[in-house]
């Protein structure tokens, strides 16, 4: 009788969890008594907060970098979730992020991670601020849009003929840049003369640093951020002064630089740029003392070898670190 009592245990404990682990009502007979039980989920979702839930964007989260360094990648992780807040454990959503601001981009597919979670990368090049909106099957998901700050990250130059390259490049964004600003907005008593001289310096400068990004192709390090706040641009001396200073610089450093180029072509090439470098530098001395022997003053010609100065790299980056915001990691430049 024991032993009969205990199957039947045994047989409606079995029927009771084979009636949970479906949806539908279920009906169970025994002993000639019927018993009607009624499930209200599916295995460990009988809640409605398991993980075969319906995904719900508006209940997906994600995991944001509050900031990162130009240059690097921003790893975005996304969690979906159900109505109830619970993680889906599968994949098959469609996630896409859009960023707005200073590195605007997308909209950027997701990689489904197949367990519920979304990737997206983007790398920021320029400091700023982005804005980060992020959807699930075309809905918003909680708390989008995201904020990430972008600060400056250091540029590395590279190693090699390629960093020598860069190096220079780095100087005629900056020379570029300048000379855009000055023709753009010129300063006070500007005269015809003057102007046509700045303008044409202007296009060459543009002309090498287009040349030298064109040369470096994928290898280029990005724009770099250039602040002349410490320029009058409405004062003739401060603008002349100032070309002085980035024209005496340029020189210095293509002198410095050449010997660390294993290529003879881009010593060829950098010896023709430097030339002309040069030449601006005599012109915007001549502007500052006409008909003076400044243009080849004995502050950057030695009087006795008749040789212009030769910087080295670090020199050329200490001086012009005032105008370029982004910081520069020159550690793979050769040394000799």
């Amino acid at each position: 009788m024991i032993d009969r009592l205990n199957h039947g245990l045994r047989e409606l404990d079995f029927l009771a969890r084979l009636a949970k682990a479906t949806s539908r009502r279920t009906f169970l007979h025994w002993s000639g008594v019927t018993i009607a039980v009624a499930t209200v989920g599916c295995g460990d979702d009988d809640d409605g907060t398991g993980p075969s839930g319906t995904v719900s964007a508006a209940d997906s989260t994600a995991t944001v970098p509050a900031m990162v360094s130009a240059g690097s990648a921003a790893t975005i992780t996304v969690q979906a979730k159900n109505s109830a807040g619970s993680n889906i454990t599968t994949g098959g959503a469609t996630v896409s992020a859009t960023v707005m601001g200073d590195n605007a981009a997308g909209p950027i597919a997701a990689t489904d991670n197949g367990n519920g979670t979304y990737t997206i990368t983007y790398t920021p090049a320029n400091a700023g601020t982005d804005t980060v909106a992020i959807t699930l099957n075309g809905t918003a998901i909680s708390g989008s849009p995201f904020t990430v700050t972008v600060a400056a990250g250091a540029v590395s130059l590279g190693t090699g003929d390629i960093a020598v390259l860069n190096y220079a490049y780095a100087l005629e964004q900056l020379e570029a840049a300048f000379y855009v600003q000055v023709v753009t907005t010129p300063y006070s008593g500007i005269t015809a003369e003057e102007t046509a001289i700045l303008t044409d310096i202007r296009d060459h400068e543009v002309i090498h640093r287009d040349f030298l990004k064109a040369a470096l192709a994928a290898g280029a390090i990005p724009d770099l951020s250039v602040d002349f706040t410490a320029v009058d641009f409405t004062s003739r001396d401060s603008v002349l002064q100032t070309a002085r200073t980035f024209e005496d610089l340029g020189v210095a450093a293509y002198n410095g630089a050449g010997q660390l180029l294993e290529s003879a072509d881009y010593l060829l090439v950098a010896g023709k740029i430097v030339s002309v470098e040069a030449r601006h530098a005599a012109a915007i001395r001549d502007l500052l003392n006409p008909l003076s022997a400044d243009f080849a003053g004995d502050d950057v010609v030695d009087p006795t070898s008749g040789l212009d100065r030769a910087f080295t790299p670090t020199q050329v980056l200490t001086a012009a670190d005032p105008f370029v915001v982004t910081p520069i990691d020159p550690s793979g430049l050769p040394t000799a």
